[in-house]
């Protein structure tokens, strides 16, 4: 590999490796039994848990829009890599709820940049082939989802939950490392290293919002991203709630990142020409298949349901990602910065609210919100079809 750009594109796709580790974490450490005792976990504790974590990339993405618009995308990843190599056994080492709530805050700040950085590189570096290239990012991140619930099931009878953590982190620092070490590969090549001319970011939020649509994108993130996050979140507590064992449903867990990765795989090329009607394909089929896997009572559908939602949702945030680069003119760190605030926001709401209503009612009823969401996401990519 050989072109600056393509190399600079290979070190975001290792950082959203780590950053899909560490969105795998909430949905495997705290189905975990000796977490659920030694924390004293209620349902609703879980889905504040699962908040916490997206309260901090809520914070980080909000300020990373700047930071790598200033720093440039290779420096971002490079500082964001290792802070999560640092707050990752941090985690390992917590002794109480209260603990892990505060590392997984600083855990989701530290993280932010990777993800905003990685997408700014796709958008500006292959305008041509966003979608493709996004959703490229998009299987690393579920590459790394996968990688944490199945280590953990495959290692259980030699190490803990907490040593595979332990060892995210390790990655994490070798992620840096790399970024460091590509440095005069890419410094040609990184636009977010060429500053001149740029505005600032709050002059760039300015001009976003007086292009047609905006807010309409701003909302679509907002959902997809609150999605992802509940299906990563709530998939294993919704399996332990159907009757089944942590183990099993940490496998669930895992074949749920497995559709993810398989349909990101196999129709990420595809849509470049026609993204807005994959988002709303996608996003209808979502809404069927979670309404089928709530209403049924079969195990078996319990077992093979969230498969079948990451092989149906897989395309909806990458692509609108994509379709938002496409319409939203102006700085790609910011623009990013913006987007992926919006879609932490949504990760903090829904599964919070999902943990509310499952503690009340049961998971089936909490989940039962996807449905909404999703189809929400169908009319909006409507509006936002006109608006373009």
């Amino acid at each position: 590999m050989t072109d600056p750009g393509e190399r600079l594109y290979a070190v975001a796709c290792a950082g959203m490796f780590v950053f899909g580790m560490m969105l795998g974490l909430p949905g495997t450490v705290l189905g975990q039994s000796d977490t659920v005792a030694q924390f004293g976990l209620t349902l609703a504790d879980r889905g504040l848990l699962i908040a916490t974590l997206f309260a901090g990339l809520l914070v980080g993405s909000f300020l990373s829009g700047a930071l790598v618009d200033s720093l440039g995308q290779r420096l971002a990843l490079v500082v964001s890599s290792l802070l999560v190599a640092v707050a990752l056994p941090l985690l390992a080492s917590a002794s109480n709820a209260a603990v892990a709530s505060s590392v997984l805050f600083a855990l989701g700040a530290a993280a932010a940049s990777i993800n905003t950085a990685s997408n700014a590189i796709s958008s500006e570096l292959f305008p041509e082939e966003r979608a493709r290239r996004m959703n490229g990012i998009a299987i690393m991140v579920g590459l790394g989802g996968l990688t944490m619930p199945t280590a953990t099931v495959l290692a259980s009878e030699l190490v803990t939950w907490r040593a595979v953590v332990v060892g995210g982190g390790v990655l994490s620092a070798v992620v840096a490392a790399l970024a460091v070490s590509s440095r005069e590969a890419v410094a040609r090549h990184d636009p977010g290293a060429a500053r001149s001319g740029r505005t600032s970011t709050s002059a760039a939020l300015r001009q976003f919002a007086r292009q047609p649509g905006f807010t309409w994108f701003l909302l679509l993130i907002l959902l997809a991203g609150a999605n992802e996050a509940s299906m990563a979140g709530w998939t294993s507590t919704f399996v332990i709630a159907s009757g089944f064992s942590a183990s099993q449903a940490t496998a669930v867990l895992s074949s749920h990142w497995l559709g993810l990765i398989l349909s990101r795989a196999s129709f990420s090329s595809r849509v470049d020409q026609a993204k807005a009607v994959a988002v709303e394909r996608s996003a209808a089929l979502s809404a069927l298949a979670v309404l089928v896997l709530v209403v049924s009572g079969s195990p078996s559908l319990a077992l093979i349901g969230p498969f079948v939602v990451g092989m149906c949702m897989a395309l909806v945030m990458p692509t609108s990602l994509a379709l938002a680069g496409e319409r939203i003119r102006g700085n790609p760190g910011a623009l990013f910065g913006v987007l992926l605030t919006v879609a932490q926001v949504g990760g903090i709401v829904l599964p919070a609210s999902i943990g509310l209503v499952a503690e009340q009612t049961s998971v089936r009823l909490g989940l039962s919100l996807l449905v909404v969401s999703f189809g929400a996401i169908t009319l909006i990519v409507r509006r936002v079809t006109r608006d373009g």
